[in-house]
């Protein structure tokens, strides 16, 4: 029976050795991928265990191997993220502004915690303004103020928002230019999509703050979908054009998932010459 390889893991790093048993070996990356090593020297596996360095040519290439997997590993992270749009404010308060919050500082983003007002004026954020502003509600009274915010995407900062209302969660579009749906033409969207406008909209502008904590599980689910759209935006995969006309929504008390089509439209035009006002 043919030994099984040795495995030694690369210090600083999340990759793994594995050598064979007639001296060949491969390293496994932290993204997975297998790497043939080139002559591996015999002490390799003790070398990076952390036995006495007694093998000098071990030493050395463990410490090269280190260096090496450590460089790959930086070259990911700025894959998964660019640092080029590592600019993140966050507007709201609640656990899942907190794990969204927990969860970008691991991927090497340092969102900072920013009110309505701040986050459109750029303040806290010398020489440019934020690359990404990420929101999220409670209740429909702490949106209030989110119609200054849909301005940023004519400043070239993206714009991002989650909710809840009662025990259901949305996450809009993502806007991007002036021209995808702010957070007031969702609203009306959905007003006009509902079978009781009227009721839903006397609702929202009535609705106090929650009684309960989302559960843990929609708690996840909306901070993973959150996550989706953000590190589509960050990478600009192939999927973000979708996000930008997609009102995403969970039912908590069901574990309901499903998705729908929002598209911007026109302000109506002024009337007798008037400048137009928001109804």
């Amino acid at each position: 029976m043919t030994p099984e390889p040795v495995v030694a893991r690369v210090p600083g790093s999340g990759a793994d050795v594995l050598v064979d048993h007639d001296g060949t070996g491969v390293v496994r990356t932290s993204s997975g991928t297998f790497l043939r090593l080139r002559h591996p020297p015999a002490g390799l596996v003790g070398a990076l265990s952390g036995a006495p360095a007694d093998d000098p040519e071990a030493g050395a290439y463990a410490e090269k191997l280190a260096a090496q997997m450590a460089a790959r590993e930086d070259a990911d992270a700025e894959r998964r993220w660019p640092s080029a749009r590592r600019g993140v404010g966050l507007v709201g308060h609640g656990a899942p502004v907190e794990a969204l919050a927990d969860a970008l500082t691991g991927w090497g983003v340092s969102p900072a915690r920013l009110s309505a007002d701040a986050a459109a004026s750029g303040r806290g954020r010398p020489g440019r303004p934020w690359d990404l502003v990420i929101a999220y509600a409670d209740s429909p009274a702490e949106r209030a103020r989110w119609d200054l915010l849909d301005t940023l995407p004519g400043e070239g900062v993206a714009w991002l928002r989650a909710y809840r209302e009662g025990g259901v969660c949305f996450v809009d579009p993502i806007s991007l230019t002036p021209g995808d749906p702010t957070a007031e033409q969702v609203r009306r969207r959905r007003l006009a999509a509902s079978p009781v406008p009227r009721q839903l909209d006397a609702w929202q502008r009535a609705a106090a703050g929650p009684r309960d904590e989302l559960p843990p599980a929609a708690r996840t689910l909306l901070a993973g979908r959150i996550l989706t759209v953000a590190l589509a935006w960050a990478q600009q995969a192939d999927t973000l054009e979708g996000y930008r006309n997609t009102l995403w929504r969970l039912v908590a008390s069901t574990g309901t998932l499903s998705e729908h089509p929002v598209l911007a439209y026109d302000p109506p035009p002024a009337l007798d010459g008037a400048a137009a006002r928001p109804s």
